[in-house]
């Protein structure tokens, strides 16, 4: 079944009521616009552009920056045509596993480490055919997502190669500009599915056919000079899942039966109940590429809440745009058509932590809560205390901590507060130490055996103390960190 896209983005939205004066209601209309060059001529955008009336970024900005780099990434690439760009070798390498868990070296331009559980991906020459590792978890709890057929949900994690210059990053408080992460989600499509979801061909575990997948979800994250706390944004197929509060339809979805979708259009709250929406658990055996389906539903549709700040305009571009994209998605990009922009988080201060705070002050912009249905589906409630504002927040900065370039105690993100987990993988798979910043001086040896293990670990599971500590020009303490043995 073929889901308008429009279905997703109503055409109220497009006009949204912001302010009332004197019993007047005045309306402004949202026009978020593409540019045809995206397509024509596809190029990664280096930078947000600054069209607000006080010379800084609008929403537009970053949105219309989202969909250049998904279009660029969608688009074949030079050195192999038939592959996309994101998929092209010579531009990003792929996040290789040992098997058992550990990370394995992704920059000794062999791709030879196993992947996370059942198979060891073949080696690549630059620019040859992309092939799948079989990871079956989401970032975050681990959990795994069975579609309505009951086959399991398969991710990938990549990124630009200029982070294999782990030397020289690590002593940047910072990532270069144009540094980027994808993420993405493949199902398993039945006859007929094709055409309607971007595809390849692959084997799984120990099958000797080669299986047709879709891509139904993908994350980027791309760091500029400008916002080094990088831009995260999300793409979905829309199919993928039914809004909890108003579902487009009742059938038709990958991941929502049409009984289920039918409970939440009637509000039928002991239907919802036995649904079990969003309950998604960790499956920890390889072999079990089939199971019950899981039942989705987004719970924040574009990763807003009305009582969001700036909501009328974040949704409004967001919309906007999407509908705009559609016409210049023909030839081999028509099977965009089939994909949307869920939407996308940065913060406004760049010398400010992304920590959320609440109402007018908050740092973060865009979708406050943002989350992919089908990459963090047990991860999409925003749990904050609206009082304290204290807790996990359900967004990009819940797991990925900026600390603000003011801040001289908390400012080097590269090895400090969680910004990139990826880095950290790099780093260790390379057999390479991280001088991880701590939250605290230490001004003795007794002070950093208390102080550095932790400082380690809350960087990355991963990551274990060597013994070593210093204090830096600056009133700061690093921590040495290397993978644990």
């Amino acid at each position: 079944m073929d889901i308008n896209l429009q279905r997703f983005a109503p055409l109220y939205l497009s006009t949204l009521l912001l302010a009332s004066f004197c019993g007047t209601v005045q309306a402004e209309i949202y026009n978020c616009k593409a540019n045809p060059t995206w397509f024509s001529s596809p190029s990664m955008p280096t930078e947000v552009a600054k069209n607000g009336k006080d010379g800084s970024s609008n929403f537009c900005d970053f949105y219309q920056f989202s969909w250049q780099a998904f279009a660029y990434l969608m688009s074949p690439s030079q050195a192999n045509p038939a592959i996309k760009n994101f998929q092209d070798t010579t531009q990003f390498k792929e996040l290789e596993i040992n098997a058992d868990g550990t990370p394995a070296n992704s920059c000794d331009g062999i791709q030879s480490g196993n992947t996370l559980f059942v198979r060891v991906s073949k080696s690549q020459d630059a620019g040859a055919p992309f092939v799948i590792p079989e990871r079956i978890n989401q970032a975050g709890g681990g959990a795994t997502i069975y579609d309505q057929n009951g086959n399991v949900v398969y991710y990938d994690v990549k990124f630009s190669k200029n982070m294999c210059n782990v030397s020289e990053i690590k002593k940047l408080n910072n990532f270069p500009n144009g540094t980027t992460e994808l993420k993405t989600a493949w199902k398993v499509l039945k006859p007929g599915e094709e055409s309607k979801y971007l595809t390849m061909k692959t084997n799984i575990g120990k099958d000797t056919a080669l299986t047709t997948l879709g891509m139904i979800g993908f994350h980027l994250a791309i760091a500029t000079t400008d916002h080094p706390e990088f831009v995260w944004a999300t793409f979905e197929h829309n199919t993928n899942a039914p809004d909890c509060n108003t579902p487009a339809t009742t059938a038709g979805w990958s991941f929502a039966s049409s009984q289920c979708a039918t409970a939440l259009e009637n509000k039928d709250n002991l239907g919802v109940v036995q649904c079990q929406f969003n309950n998604a658990k960790k499956q920890t055996d390889p072999t079990k590429v089939t199971g019950t389906p899981t039942q989705i539903c987004r719970e924040y549709a574009y990763g807003s809440e009305k009582s969001d700040l700036k909501y009328a305009e974040n949704v409004g571009d967001i919309t906007s745009l999407n509908r705009d994209v559609t016409q210049y998605l023909t030839g081999h990009y028509a099977v965009l058509k089939n994909y949307f922009n869920v939407g996308a988080l940065w913060v406004s201060d760049i010398t400010q932590d992304s920590s959320p705070q609440n109402g007018s002050t908050s740092n973060q912009r865009g979708s406050l809560r943002l989350a992919n249905t089908v990459a963090e589906t047990d991860h999409q409630n925003v749990d904050l205390n609206p009082a304290t504002n204290q807790g996990f927040a359900s967004n990009c900065f819940g797991c990925h901590g900026y600390s603000g370039t003011k801040s001289i105690m908390s400012n080097k993100n590269t090895t400090s507060g969680g910004l990139s987990h990826i880095f950290d993988d790099i780093a260790v798979g390379m057999g390479q130490c991280l001088d991880v910043q701590a939250s605290q001086l230490i001004n003795n040896q007794s002070d950093a055996k208390n102080i550095c293990p932790s400082t380690c670990t809350n960087s990355s599971s991963k990551l274990t103390w060597n013994g070593q500590w210093t204090n830096q020009g600056v009133p700061m303490t690093v921590c040495g960190c290397c993978g644990k043995k």
